[in-house]
């Protein structure tokens, strides 16, 4: 199907260094695991015959069920391929745990003591059954191994407030009490698991959820679990549970926690995929243009905030953890197949998108949780000897390597407008028709030489259309020479796998800088301009 769009507009970017808009949060290239699929067990924790709930949606080239020999474990049992690309290549600083709809049926107590003395519980989630072998000294252990600031989501569906204090005291106590102590018992250490974030539920609002309840009644209960949270520990970092953050929900939590909590949860999802085949010439579109809601939902949210901090005069900011977020089409990953997702090129570029929403929002949004970090529509899949890098994989690996520590900016972008069907579909009657180009960019000085550099990220999000654009940075001289990062391919459904694990892969280059750059057709691009 040919793309409609509006070509009145000659395309431009303009970027202002001297505007700046806030720091980037590192925390927005954070993680997530659920105890789904082969999240932690074949993702973690080593593979084994006993492990799998769900049959991979496309087998591994050996064995799916077969052990993970020992030499590619850690010393303390940790898969070490998964840990070295989250800590050394993507530098993944925080993870969200156990869940997810998980944790509403999540007994903390299960997970924790001698492994041979754990119960295996029905898992009510995902309709899967839980070992409790990965419970919360695990996951510390593996934080501190992987050097990961570990978030933990209490359980508001069957857990109680006896629970959530206990588990807090459990992970943070330093006094002479049972649960610090039982904890120096299981672990064989007297500090503390030091555990900052703790998130109050897990999409409470949806009918999905083990425990749904409605805005009020949640926010009445969450007012209270935080009062006595900070009784047990006033130093914890507490998240409130949102919607999408344009919801009734979001308006009436946010009135009622916003002295409460440090921060407010919200989560989307984009790339929904064809529900049949006579609808497959859409799903370009629907992919790559999806991030523009959540674009919307942050600038919503952001005004939500401050009406609530405006009714009860409430000095402190209060920031955006967009916890879980991705590309996933659910006719694809399934609970059926552990929502093992294999991306094809065009989810690359709705990745970088939504990248580029984060760094432009960094004024408001300090945590994004990737959903999740390996497996589950994920960018690592793993086999049990081995794993490979998705095509999601390379703008977060850009992203996280040239963006992170900067400042944000404000830029202007001109630019074609599209015109056909997105998902969601009200992006275009509400925010606007998309635009074919869309970008952010950071202000970097190097720490050590005080050198500084603009760095540009830009999505050309047009399936056919290349773009010649003059890039212009207002009040500063660029270096003569630009580094260039490019990650393109020929064909938008091309896919890493098997035996093609580099089949989309960045290209990088050095070039003479005049002032302009060719953008082509469906690429991502991001340019490390010096400054004089």
């Amino acid at each position: 199907m040919a793309e409609t769009r509006d070509e009145e507009v000659s395309p431009a970017i303009d970027v202002f260094p001297s505007s700046t808009i806030a720091p980037v949060s590192p925390n927005i290239f954070s993680g997530f695991l659920e105890h789904l699929g082969r999240c932690i067990y074949g993702g973690i924790l080593p593979s084994t015959r006993t492990t799998f709930p769900y049959t991979p949606r496309k087998p591994c080239p050996e064995d799916q069920f077969a052990s993970t020999p020992e030499s590619l474990l850690t010393p303390e049992g940790f898969r070490a391929d998964v840990l070295k690309v989250l800590r050394d290549e993507l530098r993944v600083p925080l993870v969200r745990w156990p869940g997810g709809n998980f944790v509403s049926s999540y007994n903390w107590k299960d997970g924790i003591g001698p492994q041979e003395e754990r119960k295996r519980r029905p898992e009510l989630a995902w309709n899967g059954e839980e070992s409790n072998q990965f419970g919360t000294d695990e996951f510390i252990t593996w934080c501190r191994v992987a050097k990961i600031e570990p978030y933990i989501v209490l359980n508001m569906g069957t857990g109680t407030l006896e629970d959530a204090l206990h588990w807090i005291e459990y992970c943070n106590g330093t006094g002479d009490t049972y649960y610090a102590n039982l904890r120096r018992k299981n672990t064989g250490r007297d500090e503390p698991h030091g555990v900052k974030y703790w998130g109050l539920g897990n999409e409470v609002w949806g009918e999905w959820q083990v425990g749904q309840q409605t805005a009020s009644a949640y926010a009445t209960k969450a007012r209270q679990w935080a009062h006595a949270i900070r009784l047990v520990d006033p130093n914890v970092i507490l998240i409130g549970c949102g919607e999408t953050g344009i919801n009734h929900w979001d308006g009436v939590v946010l009135d009622e926690l916003i002295d409460k909590v440090e921060m407010h949860s919200i989560h989307l999802y984009t790339g929904f995929g064809p529900r049949d085949r006579s609808q497959t010439e859409r799903e370009y579109g629907r992919t790559v243009y999806g991030a523009d809601a959540a674009d919307y939902s942050i600038q919503v949210c952001k005004g939500l905030i401050n009406k609530a901090r405006f009714a009860k005069n409430i000095s402190k900011s209060v920031k955006l953890a967009f916890d879980e977020y991705g590309v996933w089409d659910e006719t694809v990953g399934t609970p059926e197949n552990g929502l093992e997702q294999f991306y094809n090129f065009a989810d690359a570029l709705a990745m970088a998108s939504w990248l580029n929403v984060f760094i432009r929002q960094a004024d408001v949004v300090d945590i994004a949780c990737i959903a999740q970090s390996v497996n589950v529509i994920s960018p690592l899949i793993t086999s049990p000897t081995g794993l490979f890098r998705q095509t999601i994989y390379w703008p977060l690996y850009l992203f996280s390597r040239y963006m992170r520590d900067g400042i944000s900016v404000h830029l202007s972008v001109a630019s074609p407008k599209f015109c056909g069907e997105t998902l969601p579909q009200w992006i275009s009657s509400v925010k606007g028709f998309p635009s074919d180009l869309d970008a952010s960019a950071v202000l970097y000085t190097d720490p050590q030489t005080k050198a500084r550099s603009l760095r540009v990220a830009v999505v050309n999000r047009s399936e056919t259309q290349s773009y010649n654009v003059p890039l212009r940075v207002a009040f500063e001289t660029v270096a003569s020479e630009v580094e260039v990062h490019e990650l393109w391919h020929a064909d938008v459904k091309a896919r890493n796998g098997w035996g093609k694990e580099h089949e989309v892969s960045v290209k990088t280059k050095r070039e003479n800088w005049t002032g302009r750059w060719s953008f082509r057709e469906h690429s991502f691009t991001l340019l490390v301009l010096g400054l004089s």
